[in-house]
């Protein structure tokens, strides 16, 4: 076989390893991503700085794109941080760079669909600007998520997410093994991540600082600290039960979970999902107070055209709804029906997620 077969039959990795072998300098998207991080939080490469000896702090980053493996990442940090200033969660002011740079608009009505959703407000009652929350974006604030809680069985250490605060709001992708690091420790529902996240570890006791959090050794399924998280979080929530008097703080349900239906659109279509399937329902009209009849609605050119990220309903010659989805669906397994009911007739969709997890919303 010739050189330039074994190269046509080679894997992308195995090509990419042949041509640097032989010499070639290739940078991919990922040697550019990480680049783009070192650069964005500054790294230096250096074991003192003004005098003072410093060491390496890791973390990791797992993105959002499961295309991309997780990277361990390390900032500088002194050897002895018993001063002012330098104990503490050092991760949060660090990694803010990394957020404000990647800074996307946010948007505004979903704000008030999850302000109104959470608080039980209503449009006239929000008072935050768009202005004040793209402030708040462009900083790039950082919010942390505990996966695990500080316990003596634990020597008092902590896992955290550090994610991106407004990230929901900027429309982020959601980071399906984020959520699936927060179902290992116990949380099921596991919570919502939007965007690229870090993952990263805190000593509470004696002094609060940071310490290492490794690939490999700390984000393998059979790590120490995963197989022993559920216990000690339901330890750390009976204890400050005992504390505060309160149960269990639930997590709010998604849109269209439990059978609630989301209304959308100012009424054109309404959805409701499982984690396995999602439902679209479209008021298709009536006449003289009577709903059509399947027959006049099929005789009326009634058409569902169905893609892995979008879908088209026309109507009557007319584009009646087209959705862009906010994550795929299998089209072979789209269905339609027709619902009569005592005042209009619905047309009812029936789709199957690609994952099955819920969407923070049916939009992407």
């Amino acid at each position: 076989m010739t050189e330039e077969n074994k190269e046509k039959e080679m894997t992308p990795q195995e090509r990419l390893a042949y041509l640097r072998e032989r010499g070639i300098f290739i940078e991919t998207s990922e040697d550019r991503r990480i680049k783009q991080i070192k650069d964005i939080m500054n790294e230096k490469d250096t074991d003192e700085i003004d005098g003072e000896e410093y060491e390496d702090l890791c973390f990791v980053l797992v993105p959002h794109d499961e295309s991309l493996p997780l990277k361990e990442l390390s900032m500088k940090v002194p050897k002895n941080r018993s001063g002012t200033g330098t104990n503490g969660d050092l991760l949060v002011d660090e990694l803010k760079p990394f957020f404000k740079a990647l800074s996307k608009k946010v948007d505004m009505n979903l704000f008030n669909d999850q302000a109104t959703k959470t608080l039980g407000s209503s449009n006239d009652d929000i008072q935050v600007s768009q202005e004040t929350l793209q402030k708040v974006a462009e900083q790039g604030q950082v919010e942390t998520f505990c996966l695990v809680n500080p316990m003596p069985s634990n020597k008092f250490q902590s896992v955290n997410i550090y994610l991106d605060e407004v990230g929901m709001l900027k429309r982020l992708p959601l980071n399906k093994r984020a959520a699936d690091f927060g179902l290992k420790a116990g949380f099921n529902p596991p919570p919502k991540f939007y965007g690229d996240i870090f993952l990263g570890r805190v000593m509470t006791k004696p002094v609060l600082k940071n310490v290492n959090f490794k690939l490999g050794v700390d984000t393998s399924p059979d790590a120490e600290w995963i197989q022993n998280a559920t216990i000690e979080n339901l330890e750390y929530q009976s204890e400050m039960n005992k504390l505060t008097g309160q149960g269990n703080h639930l997590q709010p349900s998604a849109d269209g979970e439990n059978g609630v239906a989301k209304s959308e659109q100012d009424g054109l279509f309404s959805w409701t999902q499982t984690d396995e399937e999602i439902e679209i329902i479209v008021p298709i009209g009536s006449e003289g107070g009577k709903p059509l009849t399947s027959k006049e609605i099929k005789g009326r050119g009634l058409k569902v055209k169905y893609f892995p990220r979008k879908l088209r309903i026309s109507f009557d010659n007319r584009e009646l709804l087209c959705l862009n989805l906010y994550e795929s669906v299998d089209p072979d397994s789209c269905t339609w029906t027709l619902d009569a009911g005592a005042k209009v007739t619905s047309l009812v969709i029936t789709c199957e997620k690609n994952d099955a997890m819920s969407w923070p919303r049916i939009t992407a």
